[in-house]
Formats: C-alpha cells, structure tokens, sequence
C-alpha cells in the first residue's frame, strides 16, 4: 500500500473515529428535536465513558500522520476526549465531597427496569371506575420486628404503572424496609388534585395494613421521581387535599424529591434546552391541561400546586436529588427550594448530582445512581431507620 493511501486511510479512521463523540456532544448540548433525542442525550450522558474509547482510537491514528489534517483530527479527538471524561470527572469530585464510595467495575451494570423477584400487587382503592393498585417489595431475607416503611411515587409522562424502576424497590427494601410503590389517576384534565388525593388516600391505607407486611405504621418515608417527586411533596406539605378514600393520612418521618419540579408559577426558572425545543411544547401544553389553564390565567391555582409555596415550620424532613443538566428542571428551581426550606428550619440535605440528565436513575450502575444510592441511605438511616 502506497504511503499517500496509508495517510488518506488513517484520516479517515480517525474522522469517522471523531463522529460518535460529536454526535453525543450535540445531543447533550443542543435542545433536542423531540423525545427520541432527549432519550439518546440521556444515554449519551449516562455512558460517556465509552464514547472517549472512539476519541482515544481516533487521536492515536491522527498522531500517526504528519501535516495540517493530521494535526487538526489530533486536536479534534483529544478535544472530545477532554470533554467525554468531564461529566465522570465532575461525579467523581462529587462523589469526594458526599464520601460516596464509586465503582468502576459497576458502570455497566444495566438498567434498573429489572429486577430478581416480584412484587405483590394489591388493590388500595376503587374511584370513578377505575382500580388504583400498589406493589408491595419486602426484604429477600426475613427481619425481625416491624420495618420502616417507603412509599415509592412513580413519575412519568403519561398514565404508567407502578414500579417502573423496581431494582430501587428491591434494593430499598433489601436494605431492610417494607417498599410500597403506589399507583394514582394521572393528572385529569384539569384535576390535578385528583393525583394528589389518591397518594393521600395511598398513605393511609398503607398506614392502616403495615402490619400485614411487616410496616411500622409509625416511620413512613415518601419518595418520588419528577411528577412522582411532586406528588411526595403536595401529599405530605399539607393536608388542604383531602384523600380521594374514607381514611386519616399519617405524617410522615421523611421525604425524597428525585429531580423534581417544585415551582410552577410563572416566575419559575425554565431551561434553555427546554424552551428551544418541541419537547417543551408539550410540556407546557399538558401542564395548562392539567391544571385547566395558564399560570396568567390561574395564578392560584399553580402556586397551590408549588410545593415550594407549601413548606412551614412543620414541613418533613426533606432529601432533594437535582440532575444538573436536566431537560425538564432548572436546577435553580430546587436551589430556590431548598433555600426556602433553609428559612423555614426545616431539616434537609441537598444532593446535586452535575452533568446528570432527567431519569439519570434509569441506569442502575452509573456514578449519578451509585453517589445518589449513599446519599438516600444516610438520610433514611437518620431520619427513618433505627
């Protein structure tokens, strides 16, 4: 093979070498053109270890030639490898801070969709029709003596069913806790309260049958991803929402808001990628459907639904979990909130997880879900736990 066709040929690895990181970088960057593409960022964050292996290959055969183009695909690749190691990096320093253990070898360990048992699904409650049921997730091994309880809000963006994430579930429950993962009417049109009194009608009956599963009816944690982690926050900040059931809500020992929204009044901060993106229009087009119209238009009506307008004195114990690069949450939002709650006194910590995207949870073995697996089991061996 003649040299010149050698030179040509290593370029060439060395620019297709180059693509993966430039699609990933524009996909983590840019607003995404619908949700297809904010899944692929949300991957492109989650894994982006693997996507310097490409960069590395493709600034070792760019060293090989000599020359402008050489140089320039040398530069090019040594940038993207830069760049695919700053979001490991920036967990890894927050991993230091929170003395959260990290393991390398548990980065590719699948997701969290799966797990090595089932639940047992029951039914809570019956309204407008329609069965609103809970999976219950006891240790695999037997405890003695009543166990703390967590209740598990899904999230979602449409009427999904409890459990999405059950490899938390067993996880939280093999960690010696009776796990309840709760169903609820999502959001009707224009009765967003509806959602709220099933958690509460959820936390009673859960309240009423611990027993049964080995619950302590006295320590009851709730917590929940994005709308699930809204839903934790309205059902325990107060108690203006009547449950949708005949039952008495118990307070709770703890709360823990996954990446979620807390202010939804039209001085709430919303993300760049957000505003710019087809996503966010419907986003904000299911979010005046819920709630029936505008934040102009029905300014009380949103602020009731701000669980950072609901906090008091006597508000819970609260964990707030921040993705900082997410699509759906500025993080100023939760900034603002926890400073509220600073006010307030209320006792809280506060986990921002940097370059994590929404859903970052999805991937069980990822740095963002190992530091953020610590952070909740410290705060639930303080606030709930013996």
């Amino acid at each position: 093979m003649s040299r010149p066709l050698v030179r040509r040929t290593l370029l060439a690895l060395s620019l297709l070498f180059a693509l993966p990181g430039i699609a990933a970088l524009a996909l983590v960057l840019l607003p995404p053109p619908s949700w297809e593409g904010w899944r692929f960022a949300l991957l492109a964050l989650e894994f982006s270890l693997l996507s310097a292996l490409p960069a590395l290959f493709g600034l070792a055969l760019a060293l090989l030639v000599r020359g402008r183009w050489g140089g320039t695909l040398a530069g090019a690749n040594a940038l993207l490898l830069v760049l695919a190691l700053v979001p490991s990096a920036a967990l890894w320093n927050t991993a230091r801070t929170e003395d959260a253990p990290l393991d390398l070898g548990a980065y590719t360990a699948g997701p969290a969709t799966d797990t090595d048992r089932e639940p047992l699904t029951t039914t809570y409650h019956r309204v407008d029709g329609e069965s609103l049921e809970l999976d219950v997730w006891e240790p695999a091994e037997p405890s003695g003596g009543p166990l703390p309880i967590v209740v598990n809000v899904h999230g979602g963006a449409d009427d999904l069913p409890q459990s999405l994430l059950p490899r938390w579930d067993t996880w939280l429950a093999d960690e010696g806790r009776v796990v309840f993962e709760v169903d609820y009417r999502f959001f009707p049109d224009g009765a967003w309260r509806k959602s709220v009194a099933d958690v509460r009608c959820a936390l009673g009956w859960i309240h009423e049958n611990a027993a049964e599963y080995g619950g302590d009816p006295g320590r009851i944690a709730v917590t929940g991803q994005s709308a699930g982690g809204l839903l934790a926050l309205l059902s325990t900040y107060t108690d203006e929402v009547e449950p949708s059931c005949d039952t008495e809500v118990p307070d709770v020992s703890a709360v823990i808001a996954w990446y979620s929204v807390t202010d939804g009044t039209s001085d709430a901060p919303i993300p760049w990628r957000q505003r710019h993106s087809p996503v966010g229009d419907e986003l904000l087009e299911s979010s005046e459907r819920m709630v029936g119209g505008t934040p102009e238009d029905l300014p009380q009506e949103y602020e009731a639904m701000s669980a950072i307008h609901r906090i008091t004195a006597d508000t819970p114990p609260t964990l707030v979990i921040t993705a900082g690069h997410d699509l759906f949450l500025d993080p100023e939002d939760n900034r603002r909130f926890v400073a509220r709650l600073d006010q307030a006194g209320v006792s809280h910590d506060h986990l921002e997880l940097p370059w994590t995207e929404h859903m970052f949870d999805l991937n069980w073995g990822g740095f963002a879900s190992q530091i953020a697996r610590h952070s909740v089991n410290g705060f639930l061996h303080e606030h709930l736990d013996p």
